[in-house]
């Protein structure tokens, strides 16, 4: 499978970034909307549903329809189709994860892990939990431990762990709801982005109808999720791949 468009900047000052990244707590301002966040669609455990992905990069792009059923926070059955057939399955249990491609492009492969980085199997620049989130209808977080604001941006929140070179960053619109997410590098370059939009309400659940992931190596995907069920019952066995 391909993936891939172009390098999202960083808006807003580098230095104000690094400055506030090392303060000693976090803003009461930016734990509000790290609360809100959160809370976005938290009530959310499983979700079944058919739709849309897109790859691309520069002019080559592949468009796939796809199935799921996935648990929070990291079981998962996603099949990948086009024109009618399976291209491509990943299954997570929990604690394994398989890989199989129903047109030998490779191996079926197996691995002991609860949450792997999905970039070297189908050029996907996440991890596990954080495709899971997206199909749940939530943001992905990584870990962090202190969280702030710009003055000039009150929309936004930044947020970073200790010792780690990386940066968050969630945008909320007027509504409160969550449009951009960003993980960024010490330097202050993208490592990938994420943005909602067409949101639709379900079950009293406000939803996104798109998702858009973008990465430094000029990859996109793009994710409609307009046929996303929350909370539909499944069973443990459905994660689980026989015959792989």
């Amino acid at each position: 499978m391909a993936v891939f468009l172009f390098t999202v900047m960083l808006t807003g000052p580098g230095c104000a970034l690094l400055e506030h990244q090392f303060g000693k707590q976090t803003d009461p301002h930016a734990e509000d909307i790290i609360n809100r966040v959160q809370a976005f669609n938290a009530q959310i455990i499983t979700s079944k549903g058919t739709g849309e992905l897109t790859l691309s990069r520069g002019f080559h792009k592949e468009t796939y329809k796809i199935a799921w059923v996935a648990q929070s926070p990291n079981r998962l059955r996603m099949t990948l189709l086009m024109l009618g057939h399976p291209v491509e399955t990943i299954a997570s249990t929990g604690q394994w994860v398989t890989f199989v491609s129903h047109t030998g492009a490779h191996d079926p492969h197996s691995a002991v892990s609860t949450d792997p980085d999905l970039n070297p199997y189908i050029k996907i620049p996440l991890r596990l939990s954080e495709l899971v989130s997206l199909l749940l209808g939530k943001v992905p977080e990584r870990p962090f431990d202190r969280a702030w604001i710009l003055p000039e941006k009150p929309d936004t929140v930044f947020a970073t762990q200790s010792f780690s070179s990386e940066i968050q960053e969630w945008l909320t619109n007027e509504d409160k709801i969550t449009t951009r997410y960003r993980v960024l590098d010490k330097k202050m370059n993208v490592i990938f982005g994420i943005w909602y939009s067409q949101f639709f309400k379900h079950d009293n659940f406000i939803l996104p109808g798109r998702i858009i992931i973008k990465d430094g190596e000029q990859r996109v995907m793009a994710i409609s999720l307009k046929n996303l069920l929350p909370n539909i019952p499944v069973k443990e066995s459905v994660f689980r791949l026989t015959g792989s």
